[in-house]
């Protein structure tokens, strides 16, 4: 259960042919910088799946028990965590989550500790809480980093702080380790849990496995998640042994499915080199956008990234760029004036140089 992909430099995939069908340009394999995949599929050899014995199945329940245990125990070790739960999507990790932190405080005499505050910055306009956790009157949205903000937001009754190190909702924001380190001193001083969102950028996307690594802030707890196109999604409730002191005996039941997957990822992210590999596309993702931003300075105002996370900003709304990359077989991000670009952890140089030749084609187009 490994990825397959190819240390070659030389030997880039085939860049993009547009064809013109009408008013519209189109390619047969369109490149996806979407984020909505770590892999190409082409890249990525997943496990083979049973079609038999359903979960449900006393033999099946059993295996799945021993398939979670052992993927389990290859995260721990890559990660702060002491402790791993596996769960069958994003909903139920910060269901989990929470009550774990709020069943801790319970166990350690603060019972009335329930609140958290959940740092999404002055770029999410929104007063949406983590997947799983609408209609939880008890979930403080805070949209500033300001840390006197923050200090008033705590009473007793605060339990934790929730942050993504990068931002991807309405916006592309990569938090300052200084914010994440002001948040760890916070949570100490006062005796709170701090958690942190890796459901994007985690899993190698930033350069290294988490994001907060770069930074050198380690959290309480941590989400992450991993939904392949070829099996159910999967997410992993990371947590310090003290706060598992919260956690219940049971957790929903994840797919053999997701958990083959799983492992079939975490045994791809391990291969020897394969960070490597990825930070090396990624200073060159990097450079390429770096030379397009300057030969596009009228298109647009910022660059900026971590890793395999990249985004330009435009002077407006970037909706109709991300519609007219799609055109031409970019599939791209668009959130608020920011186009992102999140492509799989196996791109190759290739896939790179087509894609970013695909938005100076569409940027010279608009300046005619």
């Amino acid at each position: 259960m490994s990825a397959t992909f190819s240390d070659s430099t030389s030997a880039p995939n085939e860049p993009i042919t547009p064809a013109v069908v009408g008013d519209t340009c189109v390619v047969g394999a369109p490149l996806d910088f979407s984020g909505a995949s770590l892999f190409f599929p082409e890249n990525f050899a997943g496990s083979t799946l049973r079609a038999d014995a359903p979960i449900g199945s006393p033999q099946s329940a059993a295996e799945a028990a021993a398939l979670s245990d052992a993927l389990c125990a290859k995260i721990s070790p890559v990660s702060f965590g002491d402790r791993v739960l596996l769960l069958p999507s994003e909903c139920d990790a910060w269901r989990s989550a929470v009550e774990m932190v709020r069943r801790y405080h319970g166990v350690v005499g603060r019972p009335k500790r329930r609140r958290f505050i959940v740092c999404v910055g002055p770029a999410d306009a929104t007063e949406s809480p983590p997947p799983g956790l609408e209609g939880d009157d008890e979930i403080v949205i805070l949209r500033t980093d300001d840390h006197a903000a923050l200090q008033a937001e705590v009473d007793v009754r605060t339990a934790g702080i929730l942050i993504p190190p990068v931002r991807t909702q309405a916006s592309f924001e990569i938090v300052s380790g200084s914010v994440l380190a002001r948040l760890r001193e916070t949570a100490d001083e006062y005796g709170l849990i701090l958690g942190f969102d890796e459901t994007f950028c985690g899993l190698g996307r930033s350069g290294m496995l988490w994001a907060h690594e770069w930074t050198g802030v380690t959290p309480d707890l941590m989400i992450a998640s991993h939904a392949p196109a070829d099996a159910p999604p999967l997410a992993a409730l990371v947590v310090t042994q003290r706060l598992a002191r919260g956690a219940l005996g049971g957790s929903p039941l994840v797919e053999e499915a997701a958990l083959l997957s799983g492992h079939a990822l975490v045994d791809a992210l391990s291969t020897p080199g394969f960070q490597e590999r990825v930070q090396n596309r990624s200073w060159y993702f990097e450079d390429q956008l770096s030379a397009l931003f300057y030969r596009r300075r009228a298109a647009f105002t910022a660059l900026d990234g971590l890793g395999l996370m990249q985004a330009l900003t435009l002077p407006g709304d970037a909706e109709p760029m991300r519609a007219k990359l799609a055109e031409h077989g970019l599939l791209t991000r668009a959130m608020g004036p920011v186009l992102g670009l999140f492509p799989p952890l196996t791109v190759e140089e290739g896939d790179i140089d087509a894609a970013v030749s695909v938005i100076d084609m569409v940027c010279a187009q608009d300046e005619r």
